[in-house]
């Protein structure tokens, strides 16, 4: 794919093979009769499910999972007719309208739960039980209550239960949950519930937990490839986001009387020669803090102060022969260099899973791959 002639030079690359490589490497950690939820938040993670979500099935993933309607809309408008979960995300007045979306809807609270039972039609939900993270789901006193109304609520046909971890870093904290989780399935059971699809393992659970894996999983940011330490390395994991770039508007060298006081560059009065480039904060790439390199004809060019809306500057005095319609780098590899994603996180000091779509949903993507 190449970018329309008239498009600004902002554009992010998607290689669909890398995903797929994700997914089969997320396939082999499970049982063959284990449902694999691929998580497609925010349009699936800034690389886009409506041109993602078939290779996803084709590589081995068995459904969906998302936290926007929008996003479940794009899925079908891909033709992808597999299911979709619906994370807790609408409120009960949007009861009918989502019934209708003909997804997995959640039921995480008692209003919720009301609201749904008075649709006129059959609706497959999941139910989300808080185990401790303290955000969404039913707390532990409301369980009983909560597994004896959905039992009578004709039309809910209830297909598994879901919690989310948190403080994945803490062992002790992640099994205290985990065996809350274990007591929350129990009680379903005893409720009349049975065969449910248990779900306790996003990509981080996964990979450091793997006893929690039970008999469903919800992966990420392990599809992505956007895992960060102390969790990266164990799976071989690829970016799917393969590269952020842009070209070069301007190249100029500064008049001595300009007071370029920024610290990160040492030429002389007269000799900084700069390069624009069509990349700012509008494109994702954070104003704060300052610093950090790009790549312009294989080499590091330093980023001169904030970035700017929609244009940054760069200092290009030791690069020869920079000029307007170079390609830039701003996350990839060019010549013998690359920035990864790993240097881009420490250098904006922001969360992968944060910076990398924020970059890519707010440019033009283009794909790579077959998947």
């Amino acid at each position: 794919m190449k970018l329309p002639p008239t498009a600004r030079p902002a554009w992010s690359v998607i290689d669909l093979d890398a995903l797929a490589h994700n997914v089969r490497v997320i396939r082999g950690l499970l049982r063959p009769t284990d449902r694999f939820y691929a998580v497609c938040k925010n349009n699936a993670y800034g690389c886009g499910v409506q041109e993602t979500a078939s290779a996803m099935l084709a590589a081995g993933a068995d459904a969906f999972a998302v936290s926007d309607p929008e996003d479940a809309a794009r899925i079908r408008a891909a033709g992808v007719t597999a299911p979709i979960l619906l994370y807790a995300s609408t409120c009960p007045d949007m009861a009918d309208a989502v019934a209708d979306l003909g997804l997995i809807a959640t039921v995480h609270d008692f209003d919720g739960l009301e609201a749904l039972s008075r649709v006129k039609r059959s609706v497959d939900v999941h139910i989300e039980v808080d185990c401790g993270y303290g955000r969404l789901g039913f707390t532990p006193g409301e369980w009983n209550q909560a597994f004896r109304r959905l039992r009578g609520a004709a039309n809910l046909r209830v297909v598994g239960l879901y919690t989310h971890l948190t403080a994945v870093e803490n062992p002790p904290a992640v099994r205290k949950q985990a065996d809350l989780f274990k007591r929350a399935a129990a009680e379903a059971t005893n409720a009349g519930f049975e065969g449910l699809e248990l779900m306790a393992a996003s990509s981080r659970v996964m990979l450091g937990y793997p006893e929690l894996n039970l008999n469903a999983v919800n992966p990420g940011r392990m599809l992505y490839g956007m895992i960060e330490d102390p969790w990266q390395g164990k799976a071989d994991l690829k970016p799917v986001i393969k590269a952020i770039k842009s070209r070069v508007l301007q190249v100029k060298t500064i008049p001595a009387s300009f007071d370029i006081d920024d610290a990160r560059h040492t030429a002389g009065p007269g000799t900084l020669r700069t390069a624009v480039i069509a990349f700012g904060f509008k494109d994702g790439l954070p104003r704060e803090p300052a610093g950090g390199t790009v790549l312009i004809r294989g080499q590091r060019a330093r980023i001169i102060g904030l970035r700017a809306t929609e244009h940054t500057v760069v200092d290009v005095t030791d690069i020869p022969g920079v000029c307007a319609g170079d390609e830039v780098v701003i996350v990839g590899a060019q010549g013998g260099d690359a920035i990864s994603g790993h240097e881009a996180v420490s250098i904006y000091r922001m969360a992968m899973i944060e910076l990398l779509p924020r970059m890519s949903l707010n440019t033009i993507r283009l794909y790579e791959g077959t998947g």
